[in-house]
């Protein structure tokens, strides 16, 4: 395997560049416990239809689903041509809706073998109700919402959400003047957050040592999605995280080409350790970070 790091100072991050061209049958592990996303238990705000407002984070999080998949049942008319009848894969979609609730845009990823059910997944969409959205410091938000329907022959169309995002653009300015007042670059605060087992380190090398144990842990997790490896799928994800002034690593959110993707990334770095945080003049700060990570097949 080969990658290389490099380190690059942008306003409040920095990016290390990793490059893994692997086959990703080098990283299979046996028996090893892969982490599961469960997008409700992350995404606790979300905009959802408006008969799912109800008490309980559970009773809402399946009526979400359970309409959508009704909207689904309802008007995706499968074609009646042979190719479809027998088609049993997954499509990966998502959609966005925008702060008054309103379906913004879709997109679907798309395959050769899906591209009769693509448009059919895009009318569907198109008959959602208006949600109803969450409020987030008083300001209404957009969400998006990242699927697959699975298909089997002879059988209704299955759901299920394997991602939520809430959008924060409206909250720039106050997000802009949170940042200003605790958020670090990791080129300039005073001392650099720790990694487990660079505290022997000297304190000129620990940006080093931070830098060769975050490869090391992602060297160690990862694992090239199976479903990605057999459909042949590569691209480039964007990991962004912070890590807190208790030196837990929080707000993990990823842009990638691919679900699958963004998925593995999130479980990489969900599974990195508790640090000693950054600090400035003696203070911990918080010290965001951007990875961007390139999924190759050999």
């Amino acid at each position: 395997m080969n990658f290389e790091l490099k380190t690059t100072y942008l306003t409040f991050f920095t990016i290390f560049s990793f490059v893994f061209l692997l086959s990703a049958q080098d990283y299979q592990v046996d028996g090893q416990e892969i982490t599961s996303y469960r997008p409700f238990e992350v995404a606790t705000d979300y905009a959802n239809f408006s008969k799912c407002i109800m008490p309980g984070a559970g009773a809402q999080n399946t009526c979400f689903t359970d309409n959508l998949q009704e909207l689904f049942n309802e008007n995706l008319k499968m074609p009646k041509d042979s190719i479809s009848q027998n088609f049993n894969g997954k499509v990966y979609f998502n959609f966005f809706t925008d702060d008054k609730g309103e379906l913004e845009s879709t997109e679907i990823f798309s395959r050769p073998e899906t591209k009769f059910i693509e448009e059919k997944i895009d009318l569907v969409l198109k008959k959602l109700p208006t949600l109803k959205v969450v409020q987030l410091k008083d300001t209404a938000v957009s969400t998006g919402y990242v699927l697959y329907a699975k298909f089997n022959p002879g059988k209704s169309v299955r759901l299920k959400v394997v991602d939520i995002k809430v959008s924060k653009e409206n909250l720039k300015k106050e997000e802009k003047k949170e940042a200003g007042e605790g958020d670090f670059s990791f080129q300039i605060v005073d001392d650099v957050p720790v990694f487990p087992g660079c505290e022997e380190v000297a304190k000129s090398s620990r940006r080093s040592c931070f830098q060769k144990k975050i490869g090391k842990h992602i060297v160690k997790n990862f694992r090239y999605p199976e479903e990605a490896q057999e459909l042949g799928i590569e691209g480039r994800v964007n990991i962004m995280f912070v890590i807190d002034k208790d030196g837990s690593v929080k707000n993990i959110k990823t842009r990638g080409p691919h679900p699958l993707f963004e998925l593995e990334g999130r479980r990489i770095f969900a599974k990195l350790p508790q640090m000693t945080p950054g600090k400035v003049k003696g203070k911990p700060v918080r010290v965001p970070f951007s990875i961007p990570m390139t999924f190759r097949l050999n």
